[in-house]
């Protein structure tokens, strides 16, 4: 039997607003084939589409936990869903000197086991500061995995972002 937690998160992909991602090209489900051994709910792992550059790949995937999902914020990491183990940290994504790309994708906190955003539950565990500082990208209960994942393509598509 299913997971109140878990029956959200498949309703949610469900949706449209998800749907219209996936239809965009801007996100997706990890096909099967590329999913770690033994990868069971909370986890799951989806793709974001990173706009072009030189010597960096069209997509990332990130690895999430969505326990508790909607009532709790997910926490993520990037994945090297090919060999199935996390990525690199050279390999994760990289911005502009200061600019938020870095700060979020930055590899120097917590060994990247989670991004540095006020959405993931890891950051704002260490950083309580941010409820004041940046209440409009707080994790509330009204929140879907298509805010995260609008976050993480907005970042990955912005002029910032220099590649991997």
């Amino acid at each position: 039997m299913k997971k109140p937690d878990q029956r959200a998160f498949e309703a949610d992909v469900e949706d449209a607003d998800f749907q219209i991602g996936v239809v965009k090209g801007m996100w997706d489900l990890a096909d099967t084939a590329l999913l770690p051994d033994r990868l069971v709910w909370p986890q799951v792992v989806l793709w974001v589409a990173a706009a072009e550059r030189p010597n960096s790949p069209d997509r990332f995937y990130l690895l999430l936990n969505l326990e508790n999902y909607r009532s709790a914020a997910p926490t993520s990491a990037f994945l090297n869903a090919h060999k199935k183990e996390p990525l690199a940290p050279g390999q994760w994504p990289k911005g502009k000197s200061g600019s938020r790309v870095a700060k979020v994708f930055r590899t120097d906190w917590k060994n990247c086991v989670a991004l540095y955003h006020p959405y993931d539950r890891v950051a704002t565990s260490d950083h309580r500061q941010w409820l004041t500082e940046q209440p409009h990208l707080i994790w509330d209960s009204k929140h879907t995995i298509v805010d995260y994942l609008n976050e993480i393509h907005g970042l990955l598509n912005s002029g910032d972002y220099t590649g991997a």
